[in-house]
Formats: C-alpha cells, sequence, structure tokens
C-alpha cells in the first residue's frame, strides 16, 4: 500500500490555489509531493516538475516512480523555468524561495511564461515587490492568504492573466488604508510627518487583500511583527551612531503603522 503524502499548511494553501485541470509546472520541487498529491486528488491534468539541485531531483523522481506516475509527472533537473518547453505548462507554482529570486526566474522565459494563464507563489521576503512587479507586467492578483507553519507566518498569491484585481484596482485600497490610518497616527506625537510614504509599502508588504482578511491569524502575525519592530527599536538605542536618530524615526514610524492595522482590526473584528 502507498504510503500518504500530507502537505503542510503552506503548501496546502498553494495546492488550494491551482485551478483544476491545470498543467502544472511546479519550479523546485523538492520531493515532488505538491504534483502527485494535485494528481491523485484529480486537480491536475499533469505536470512538469523541476528542482535544480540533484539531491531533491533525485527524490522527486523516487516519489513519483513509487506512485507509477511517471507518465504524467515530468521530472527534470534543471535551473527555473529552463527545462520547459513553450506551451507543456498554463499553471506555475513557485514556493519556498526568495521573492526576487522568483522574479528572475519568471523573467528569464518569457516564451514559456506567454502559455502561463495562472501563478501560485510562496515568496519568501519582497513580498510587496513581487506584488508590484507583477501588477505591472498585466498580471491580476486572484486571491492571497496568509497561512502559519510551525511558528512561522506566510504569504501564497494567486495571480491570473484572466482574471482578479488589477494595479488600479489595488492602489485604490493602498488609498483607502491612508484614510483609515491618518487619524489613528495624527494623533501619536512620535510620528513623522513622512508616515504617508510608508503606508503603500506597508500594506503592499503585507498584501492588499490579507490584510482586509480581520482574521485571529492575521491579529497575531500583526503582533509578532510589531514585537519584532520593538527590539529592533531597543537595539538601536544601545548604538552610538550619529545616523541611530532618523534609523529610529523610520522604525518607530513603521511600528505606528503596524499598531493602526491592528487598531483597525480589533474595531471590526
Amino acid at each position: 500500500m502507498a504510503v500518504a503524502y500530507n502537505l503542510g499548511p503552506r503548501l496546502q494553501k498553494v495546492a488550494d490555489f491551482v485551478p483544476q485541470k491545470a498543467k502544472l509546472g511546479d519550479i523546485g520541487t523538492d520531493h515532488a509531493y505538491l504534483p502527485i498529491i494535485l494528481y491523485e486528488t484529480h486537480q491536475i491534468e499533469r505536470a512538469v516538475a523541476v528542482d535544480v539541485h540533484e539531491g531533491p531531483y533525485q527524490s522527486a523522481v523516487s516519489a513519483v516512480k513509487a506512485r507509477r506516475l511517471s507518465d504524467v509527472i515530468d521530472v527534470r533537473l534543471g535551473d527555473g523555468l529552463m527545462p520547459l518547453k513553450p506551451g507543456e505548462v498554463d499553471v506555475l507554482t513557485l514556493a519556498g524561495m526568495g521573492g526576487r529570486t522568483m522574479l528572475e526566474i519568471l523573467s528569464v522565459r518569457p516564451d514559456v511564461l506567454a502559455f502561463v494563464r495562472n501563478l501560485i507563489l510562496q515568496p519568501q521576503g519582497a513580498e510587496g515587490t513581487v506584488r508590484l512587479t507583477l501588477l505591472e507586467s498585466g498580471w491580476y492578483l486572484k486571491a492571497e492568504a496568509l497561512v502559519e507553519e510551525e511558528g512561522r507566518y506566510y504569504t501564497v498569491m494567486a495571480l491570473s492573466k484572466e482574471e482578479g484585481w488589477n494595479l488600479t484596482e489595488l492602489n485604490e485600497k493602498v488609498c483607502l488604508w491612508e484614510e483609515r490610518l491618518r487619524p489613528f497616527l495624527e494623533k501619536e506625537e512620535t510620528v513623522s510627518a513622512n508616515f504617508t510614504n510608508l503606508i503603500p509599502k506597508l500594506v503592499w508588504q503585507f498584501g492588499p487583500l490579507v490584510l482586509e482578511e480581520r482574521s485571529e491569524l492575521l491579529g497575531n502575525y500583526l503582533r509578532e511583527y510589531a514585537n519584532i519592530l520593538i527590539k529592533r527599536m531597543e537595539q538601536m538605542k544601545k548604538s552610538s551612531s550619529l545616523e541611530i536618530g532618523v534609523k529610529l524615526q523610520e522604525v518607530g514610524d513603521e511600528l505606528a503603522i503596524v499598531e493602526g492595522f491592528r487598531t483597525w482590526q480589533r474595531q471590526l473584528v
């Protein structure tokens, strides 16, 4: 009897966002558990599983063979989209890598990307840059969700060429946050006059759709993020650097905005 594979919350959310009947390209596949489970649950038609490292590639080959799925899941060794042929996949999943690395991977094969209709991404860092870069390239933000796994928080985002929120619509949400937070921040004596410049950056970082969830999970994430900023400020105050005052103000402004997000959420939960 075959061993049952289980996805953690992070990859399970990636799987949830993959559209039905997809021809999947799973980049950085590791053990290929994601395409295996998606095929065995009849969510995808077939997949190409790619990994740049020999060890994970061999693990993926073994896992696919053990499930007798080699005819429908093609495991390839290579860097990013380089092993793919134009038109053989219409959905890409990339998870567990830096956001800037993702953007580099997506940029080097426009011929492959031309046939892709959906991107499911779980960047680790530079989330705001990922959102803005792809939206500016014409993608729509279809959905995004915050997940927690082993005490860490991750954002999974689904982008589409055909449906979702465009950049103009999401910029309207950013402006709305400026209106929501202004009354709170103007009461804070320690906040600088430049706080309005920082709000868009943080909205794009946390996610314009994530911030509207008003969930317990988001509340926990914002609290943890605020605690990190407080600890950073405590460490910075020990410095004798002449530039520390400016940096302290920047972190203080960021903390005030995060507390504004938390206040807004508590008022509406």
